[in-house]
């Protein structure tokens, strides 16, 4: 386990403990009185002259004992662009090392309705009005159990009553940040439990927002690594004809592909994936997420998510351009689920495709 004098730098904020010796320290505490919390807390950083190389090393949080600086580890969070360690409570936590994917924690499967808001925090918390309340035991093995998992993972917007321990208020903080997370972590309302019902989707009387306050630290990262000293404004390339024609595929609606290619959408707007022949588990009905960046993925097929071309490559076997092809100069439909291709094999169909 680590100890304070492994670290590099100490970040503080007002009551946070002294850094020890031979570590250097800056303070990021939010200007007193500003009426944008999360200005504010961007404010703290640019005041403490924080820069993107100075997250390269070794870094902690030096908590205050008082949960509000929640806000300050937020946006700490976000400027690292990765969990940081804390120390708190007299004890080094290395959230760091966490596993970054709260996957694992098992849930009951998505709820049948839209859920917008949702409230969490230890077992002590009170039901909240308009919304489900759902408890986290940080201190046994289960953690939480899947009804809230559930809860916590799908709720829109999620509200934490942050216990008062700051140790056990930052664990409990990642923990819902690593369930809900999407790509990034993804920030609860830091709530006092006694916020009255939500009447919007981003009200602003729950609490404050630590996912807006994360973004915009993020934000104000990458104006400092776009402005640093030094760096040159390179003219624009011109797009050539060939990659603007694959840019011009790639942009096609991806669910109208997917429908040339014999898959179809559930009620929820997930698609059958045009390649159950590889699904190793023998499932063929998993289903293909699309996202809102025109990019799908299966969860059996794909290690990320894939674009328009990039899926009629992999499911026909065709090259770049071929695929571009079939996508802008062809309406031809395919049923590949059902084994589409020239006798015996499965991909031989490059000619049909491109030909058609």
């Amino acid at each position: 386990m680590n100890e304070l004098t492994d670290y590099v730098l100490a970040v503080r904020v007002t009551g946070s403990p002294s850094a020890p010796e031979g570590v250097k320290s800056v303070d990021v505490t939010p200007p007193a009185g500003a009426g944008d919390i999360t200005a504010a807390a961007v404010e703290g950083l640019r005041a403490g002259g924080l820069t993107p190389a100075d997250l390269r090393s070794r870094v902690i949080f030096l908590a205050p004992d008082d949960p509000g600086c929640l806000v300050s580890y937020a946006a700490l969070c976000g400027f690292a662009g990765r969990r940081l360690d804390a120390y708190a409570d007299g004890a080094v936590l290395e959230f760091s090392r966490l596993d970054p994917d709260g996957s694992a924690f098992p849930d009951e499967g998505r709820p049948d309705g839209h859920l917008m808001w949702a409230q969490a925090g230890g077992p002590g918390i009170p039901e909240a009005p308009g919304m489900p309340t759902v408890r986290l035991a940080l201190n046994t093995p289960g953690l939480a159990v899947p009804e809230a998992v559930t809860v916590i993972r799908y709720a829109a917007r999620l509200r934490m009553a942050a216990p008062a321990a700051v140790r056990d208020a930052l664990a409990m903080l990642l923990l819902i940040a690593a369930i809900r997370r999407r790509g990034d972590d993804r920030f609860p309302y830091l709530s006092t439990g006694s916020e009255p019902a939500p009447t919007t989707k981003d009200d602003p009387t729950q609490g404050i927002d630590l996912e807006k306050i994360r973004r915009a630290a993020a934000e104000y990262r990458k104006t400092l690594r776009a402005g640093r000293k030094g760096a040159e404004v390179v003219p624009a390339v011109p797009v050539s004809v060939h990659d603007q024609r694959i840019a011009d595929a790639n942009a096609v609606s991806v669910t109208a592909v997917l429908a040339r290619l014999g898959s179809t959408a559930d009620p929820d707007g997930r698609w059958s994936c045009p390649r159950p022949d590889r699904h190793d588990d023998g499932d063929q009905d998993t289903l293909m997420k699309v996202s809102g960046d025109n990019r799908v993925r299966c969860r059996r097929c794909d290690a990320e998510k894939i674009g328009t071309v990039r899926l009629v490559v992999d499911v026909l076997g065709l090259t770049p351009d071929e695929a571009a092809a079939f996508i802008l100069d062809s309406t031809q439909k395919l049923d590949v689920r059902s084994g589409w291709g020239p006798p015996g094999e499965r991909t031989g169909g490059r000619t049909h495709a491109v030909s058609a």
